[in-house]
């Protein structure tokens, strides 16, 4: 089982990144290995979003498909992200944000195994460098669409 955790601080409001990684059908618009996104079910009120969402990645060749449940709470700003099914045996991942000095302090983690060895040690060998690629596309879509917290309009 493989974990990876980041930890940032970026200059945006808590409830604009808390929005934008809740957002998850756009995914497709920013995160470029996500090739299609259907949500299967949603539920939406005052207090967050609840769906579950099909997810079809690829890259270099390798396409797999996994559905997974979202429950963003917006009051804690938290997002939890849980396996239904795919190729995985574990798959979670979180989202915390908060305010900080700068914006937001934000935390990342997610924890997955593969069902399969090879795509394990696949995944293990390229973990940083996929994190690093999904948290660089939030922050560049995060500069897109929202101010910086302090910025000069």
């Amino acid at each position: 089982m493989s974990t990876h955790r980041e930890t940032l601080d970026l200059p945006y409001r808590p409830e604009d990144l808390f929005d934008l990684a809740s957002d998850i059908a756009r995914y497709p618009d920013f995160i470029t290995w996500i090739q299609s996104l259907r949500l299967m079910s949603e539920q939406e009120d005052q207090f967050g979003i609840r769906c579950r969402a099909e997810v079809i990645v690829g890259f270099k060749g390798f396409r797999e498909t996994f559905v997974t449940d979202v429950d963003a709470r917006r009051k804690d700003f938290a997002i939890d992200v849980s396996l239904v099914r795919g190729p995985f045996r574990k798959l979670s991942n979180t989202w915390r944000f908060a305010p900080s000095s700068n914006g937001s302090k934000v935390e990342f983690t997610i924890v997955f195994e593969f069902r399969n060895f090879v795509l394990q040690a696949l995944a293990d060998a390229n973990k940083a460098f996929a994190v690093r690629r999904v948290i660089d596309a939030f922050i560049a879509e995060a500069a897109r669409r929202y101010e910086k917290v302090g910025a000069q309009p």
